[in-house]
């Protein structure tokens, strides 16, 4: 039981609560299932609440998440400073990744730049989205390989693109090779999820090849 009268001071422990949660909603998939899945979102969007207000920033990058994928299908509740108010979920997920991308958080940088890509709580901006691609990428650099990885793969699309920045093939081709490394670490270490992402970093340096040494 979380005491918020002085147990939990760093909010540690609501986050622990908020991914037990949020894990066995994960593993609920069958129909007969859903809205044992969504009370189980709830509870984690509960615990990851309580560990926002008690200052722990990487709560506001799971809230995020559990915003972003409407884990809880339009039922949520308020957010600590937003007086009670209700107001839409992508709104709730561009401010929560925000909170995480200004805490220093890489994967908060990401998961904004993609809202600002789709334009998803904000109106779409290229540019921005570039921009925190490579804040993400420079925040990235001690982090897990997924992280550095996936921050990568974003960026290299950017080059790709020319998405909020000149085309240049060869920094794609760099970036796409970073992903690719990230994330074949990730996978061989049993990080399955993430098995068609690292697809789409290889596909990306065949296709930076071609384009830089066609045959």
């Amino acid at each position: 039981m979380i005491d918020s009268a002085g147990y939990d001071p760093d909010g540690y422990q609501a986050m622990l609560s908020g991914a037990g949660h949020y894990d066995a909603g994960m593993r609920l998939v069958e129909e007969d299932e859903h809205d044992a899945r969504v009370a189980e979102f709830q509870e984690a969007e509960r615990c990851y609440l309580a560990a926002a207000e008690k200052g722990n920033v990487h709560a506001w990058l799971c809230l995020g998440y559990v915003y972003s994928y409407d884990r809880c299908e339009g039922e949520y509740a308020p957010l600590p400073e937003g007086g009670g108010r209700p107001y839409p979920r992508e709104q709730r997920a561009f401010e929560c990744f925000s909170r995480a991308a200004q805490a220093g958080l890489a994967e908060g940088c990401y998961k904004l730049g993609d809202l600002y890509k789709a334009g998803v709580g904000c109106a779409p901006d290229e540019g921005q989205a570039f921009v925190k691609y490579a804040e993400a990428c420079r925040l990235a650099r001690t982090d897990p390989p997924v992280i550095w990885g996936s921050a990568a793969l974003r960026l290299a699309t950017c080059f790709e693109n020319g998405c909020g920045c000149p085309q240049d093939f060869s920094d794609a081709l760099r970036w796409y090779r970073r992903a690719q490394t990230g994330l074949e670490i990730a996978v061989n270490d049993g990080d399955w999820y993430y098995e068609r992402v690292l697809a789409r970093a290889k596909k990306g340096v065949q296709r930076m090849r071609q384009e830089l040494h066609p045959e």
